[in-house]
């Protein structure tokens, strides 16, 4: 900084340079700050003050103030009036008048380019935030740039007294005051008067302050403050502490994340840190209002300003049902190491008694995983004899040494009543079986092997006979397509390839004939695809062979069975350019043929260890085998007519329709089956789908098997969906779905209602009603409300529903609180709507 100019006026002796305030010490009460000893008289100005009319002489005009003065203000809010706490005498209408906040004197200076898209900490939609809190420490610092209506230098002690629209700037520092005293040699300045200080993601505003540029610590008296990048809140406070941009502590302080002119709720406490770096606020003697009214009073209250991992209380949970009575959850977050973490949750239940579930979570570089365990020590509302009552379940993904990988899914329950009464959504309390594997795989150069134990607890009443098989073990080999021709040879024709199965099994059983299988399939394709379609023969050979204990009287122990396919998959591709609802679009018609020949082989003296019938549908319609695992191949004889037509965007290729039809033609019956008769009918039933954009926010979703030679029922399979969405969130989800074919236990008939309407940006409401139609009962229904602003929201859901059409009906009730910058307290119920509304992502 170049050396002012020495004033030619004589001057007062004048004393040493200003002292360094001590270390703020937030036990202390400091005073405001007075003028700084030894300011220049010349260039000591008192405060603006406008004469009142009355006090103005009758010849003389009144004060003008320069509009470069003029206190800056929010042109989108109301004018300032004054403000108050809400007292308990208060009525509705004198309360009604303290819920909007005043604008102070230069308020637009705190929020002059700054923008409040979010409340509280940054959402990560909102990505990271545009500045670092800081240039990095070993940064040298820039020059100071000082401006000042006057300024006096004292050479010998290196002080500089500035004054009159004071601005001092040094790399992302700032101070903007009347007048200050800055010591060049301990790079302190000292401002008596009205003070602004800007670092990168924090504006002070205060009536006086204390800073060490070097250091960027210092104090300000009676501050208004202003936080963006990762975190937007504002207060005003006694007396500020600055221990770095990142770091700031506050006396007797007014906190909030709602905008200006919003006194929704703050936080008055009587002191209160703000940690950037490690994410935490700590407030003590800290009083929670809510319009202005004190709601809740703690002596020591820790909360997030950010969405870091951190030890302590989450926010609790509560609500009430039928079954368990009222309900609360106080989870604690135990942050053990950054890639390990764990969270403990007592659940109190007034019908049942407390019950404790754990959450261990963990991440490695080779693999990741989660452990969840729940133990209910004395159910006092379960009607069995057992009233120890647990749960369990591991997950676990991981890849070691780069081709070996690992995958476990382990669940297991104490009775079978546990999920009806404890689990807390339809498609936990509906689940019939849990599923126990774990898989080790090993992938080498275009082969993998897999070794897998699986086995499964039946939770419903289906008989021992018909629980599944466990797989103890099954052992896959798996050998990818292989090229049979060099790749030096042209491939006009096509590459013939070479794939290959080979599967053992040990099935395990109580009740019924188990044993080992051992099977392979070799497969030979000669695939001739061009841009036009493509046409692909395939030959495939099934071997099985079985070694079995507790068989039936007279069965064979060791059946077995080899069985050749054939198989020819054509397809061609025509396209047109055409026009759909005003623009240009590409129209194909896609033709598609499929001849399937496997010869029958009685299969009735091998048991069914894994396979079932597949649904009939247009997907599985070019299928080489109407029936999963490796039990039973199907016989057929029989030809695969479909086409398909689909609408794409010219310019960008999106498809806007499509629609697909299709039917097998046979000309043999099927008589490998699983139960029942051999099938007789030349011809299958139709099934098709359409999925289409329609109008604008619109599409829809069909499915449907049409079969015209049946009485009763012409269409045993439908589905039908129709979904609106828009960018303001409005959404509206109709489905109808049913299943009449003749197994009964799979048969229903569905009609589902789910919708979100916003109203404006404060409120909006959600809902959803399923019915089964073939039981006439309503299965599911809930309606909820949500209201809030960009700091606040509340929500309150009730809900209805059954976990089977013969069972009673419960109801519940969800309520959801959230400040943001605070905290939340009660159900997650944003997660519930995700899970149970189509298409729903919270805001």
């Amino acid at each position: 900084m170049a050396e002012p100019r020495q004033p030619v006026a004589d001057t007062p002796a004048q004393p040493g340079p200003a002292e360094l305030p001590p270390a703020p010490n937030l036990l202390a009460d400091p005073g405001p700050l007075s003028a700084p000893p030894g300011l220049s008289p010349q260039l000591s100005t008192p405060p603006l003050t406008a004469p009142t009319a009355d006090a103005a002489p009758a010849d003389e005009p009144l004060w003008v103030l320069p509009q470069a003065v003029v206190p800056e203000r929010i042109p989108t809010l109301p004018g300032a009036r004054p403000v108050r706490d809400r007292g308990y005498l208060d009525r509705p209408e004198s309360a009604g008048k303290i819920t909007a906040e005043p604008i102070e004197r230069d308020s637009a200076r705190l929020e002059r380019g700054l923008e409040w898209a979010y409340c509280g900490p940054r959402p990560p939609s909102a990505g990271a935030p545009g500045d670092p809190l800081a240039p990095p420490a070993d940064a040298p610092a820039g020059p100071i740039d000082l401006n000042a209506g006057g300024i006096v230098y004292r050479r010998d002690s290196s002080v500089v007294d500035a004054v009159g629209g004071v601005s001092m700037v040094r790399d992302e520092q700032r101070v903007e005051t009347d007048a200050l005293r800055y010591d060049r040699r301990r790079q302190t300045v000292i401002s008596p008067a009205n003070t602004y200080l800007e670092y990168p993601q924090l504006r002070i505003l205060g009536d006086g302050a204390e800073i060490n540029l070097d250091t960027e610590q210092g104090r300000v008296d009676a501050p208004r403050f202003r936080l963006s990048g990762p975190l937007n809140v504002r207060g005003r406070a006694d007396t500020a502490y600055v221990v770095s941009p990142s770091r700031t502590a506050y006396r007797d302080i007014l906190y909030t994340s709602c905008p200006p002119g919003s006194n929704a709720w703050s936080l008055r406490a009587n002191r209160l840190k703000l940690d950037q770096e490690s994410g935490l606020g700590i407030a003590r003697d800290a009083h929670l209002r809510i319009a202005g009214m004190p709601v809740l009073y703690t002596p020591y209250l820790q909360f997030p300003i950010d969405d870091r991992r951190r030890s302590g209380f989450l926010a609790p949970s509560f609500g009430s049902s039928q079954d368990n009575g009222f309900e609360l959850k106080t989870p604690y977050y135990w942050n053990i190491a950054p890639n390990l973490d764990a969270t403990f949750t007592p659940r109190l239940m007034s019908e049942r008694g407390l019950l404790l579930g754990t959450e261990l979570r963990w991440l490695t570089r080779p693999d990741a995983g989660e452990l969840r365990a729940e133990v209910l020590p004395d159910d006092s509302a379960h009607e069995g004899d057992e009233r120890f009552r647990w749960a369990v379940n591991a997950l676990e993904e991981g890849r070691w040494l780069g081709r070996l990988r690992t995958s476990l899914d382990f669940s297991a329950i104490s009775d079978d009543q546990y999920l009806e009464d404890l689990g807390n959504n339809i498609d936990a309390t509906s689940t019939r079986r849990l599923r126990q594997r774990g898989d080790v795989t090993y992938f080498g150069r275009g082969w993998s092997l897999r070794t897998r134990l699986e086995g499964f607890q039946t939770i419903d009443d289906t008989r021992p006979s018909a629980r599944p098989y466990g797989r103890l073990p099954q052992i896959l080999f798996r050998l990818n397509p292989q090229d049979l021709l060099p790749e030096r040879v042209p491939a006009n024709l096509g590459r013939p390839s070479l794939s290959f199965d080979a599967e053992y099994n040990y099935f395990d059983h109580n009740h019924r004939v188990r044993g080992q299988r051992f099977s392979m399939t070799p497969v030979l394709s000669w695939p001739l695809q061009r841009s036009f379609g493509h046409l692909i023969p395939g030959a495939r050979l099934y071997l099985s062979s079985y070694d079995l204990t507790d068989t039936d009287p007279g069965a064979p122990t060791d059946p077995g069975h080899a069985i050749p396919s054939l198989d020819l998959d054509g397809k061609l591709i025509f396209e047109r350019e055409t026009r759909w609802l005003g623009e240009a679009a590409l129209q194909t018609l896609e033709p598609r043929l499929y001849y399937l020949y496997t010869p029958f082989e009685d299969q009735r003296e091998t048991p069914v260890f894994d396979s079932s019938e597949l649904d009939f549908s247009f997907a599985n319609l070019f299928r080489n085998n109407r029936f999963t695992g490796r039990d039973r191949i199907g016989d057929a004889n029989q030809v695969t007519a479909g086409i398909s037509s689909r609408m794409l965007r010219a310019t960008t290729g999106e498809e806007l329709l499509r629609l697909s039809l299709g039917q097998i033609y046979y000309f043999s019956n099927r008589r490998v089956q699983i139960a029942g008769p051999p099938q007789t009918d030349d011809t299958s039933p139709y099934t098709g789908e359409l999925t289409a954009q329609l109008l604008e926010h619109w599409s829809g979703r069909a499915s449907f098997q049409w079969d015209p030679d049946t009485a009763e029922d012409t269409l045993p399979r439908r589905t039908l969906r129709l979904v609106y969405q828009d960018p303001e969130q409005r959404m509206l989800n109709l489905a109808y779905r049913t299943d009449l074919t003749p197994a009964e236990q799979n048969r229903y008939e569905d009609a589902d209602v789910s919708f979100r309407l916003p109203f404006g940006a404060r409120a909006e409401m959600v809902g959803r009603w399923l019915y089964s139609v073939r039981h006439g009962e309503t299965m599911d229904a809930f309606a909820g409300i949500e209201l809030g602003q960009c700091c606040w929201r509340i929500r309150v859901l009730g809900r209805h529903f059954k976990r089977r059409p013969q069972d009673a009906a419960s109801t519940s009730v969800m309520l959801q609180v959230e400040l943001a910058g605070l905290g939340a307290i009660g159900d997650p119920i944003g997660a519930f709507l995700e899970r149970e509304i189509y298409g729903y992502t919270p805001y």
